[in-house]
């Protein structure tokens, strides 16, 4: 492919099934930890970085909250100023890339990525920059909470094999396997009726707690806190999550 994966990938139809995005209640719970754990003050300018369809930026602005949305998907955009419009919401969307955001520098109070968008890009360049630009654009004392996986945990579950249904015709097999050497997540959805035949591809870079630490600190960040879920416990290293918050230096 010519595009790198996740362009590809989140401007289908089928990436929102095939993503497994949390439901309205599990949404509702996030939410209500956001404002908890970073936490988030009334006053607040908040970026949401890979925002999607807006499963967290549309509930922020019914609470009120000043919140700019910004993914690089048109289809996902799309969906979010939709859902928007249906709940009588006009989401500020921006479409552009965390690698290189298109905002002035310290211009948030808060920064927020996440479920998992974080480790897409194909080097630890690449994804050093996604927290370089984060911090660029946040306040002195800024926040920035990162939700990413937990890499022992993803380690620990891969390989595996699974049936997905993505509506009444069609079903993928999903394979994923972890590569050693990239330290990248892979997963392929396969045809069901022609496994030969490569439907959709993805690949995250895997991050640990302490590789993740240097890359934050480059960045200009100090680590707060860890979390092992939205319930707010502390990151012991057996959970499928890594929540973490993070204050911009001075």
């Amino acid at each position: 492919m010519d595009q790198p994966w996740w362009q590809c990938f989140f401007d289908h139809a089928d990436s929102l099934t095939l993503s497994r995005f949390p439901d309205a209640r599990a949404t509702k719970e996030e939410v209500a930890a956001l404002q908890r754990v970073v936490p988030l003050q009334p006053d607040d300018l908040i970026a949401d970085i890979c925002c999607g369809m807006g499963r967290h930026l549309l509930p922020l602005l019914a609470l009120g909250h000043r919140v700019v949305g910004l993914d690089f998907s048109p289809m996902m955009l799309q969906l979010a100023r939709e859902a928007g419009q249906q709940s009588g919401l006009a989401p500020t969307l921006v479409q552009g890339a965390a690698q290189a955001l298109p905002f002035a520098s310290g211009t948030f109070d808060v920064i927020l990525n996440l479920f998992n968008s974080f480790g897409y890009l194909p080097t630890d360049r690449e994804n050093q920059e996604v927290l370089n630009e984060a911090a660029r654009c946040l306040k002195r004392g800024g926040r920035f909470f990162l939700d990413t996986r937990n890499k022992t945990h993803q380690i620990l579950y891969a390989p595996y094999r699974e049936v997905m249904r993505v509506d009444r015709r069609q079903e993928y097999v999903m394979r994923c396997t972890y590569d050693r050497q990239g330290q990248r997540l892979q997963s392929n959805w396969y045809d069901a009726d022609d496994q030969s035949q490569l439907v959709h591809h993805a690949s995250i870079r895997l991050y640990s707690p302490a590789e993740l630490e240097p890359m934050l600190t480059e960045a200009g960040f100090e680590l707060v806190a860890s979390y092992g879920g939205y319930d707010g416990h502390e990151f012991e290293g057996w959970e499928r999550e890594l929540l973490l918050l993070c204050e911009r230096r001075g």
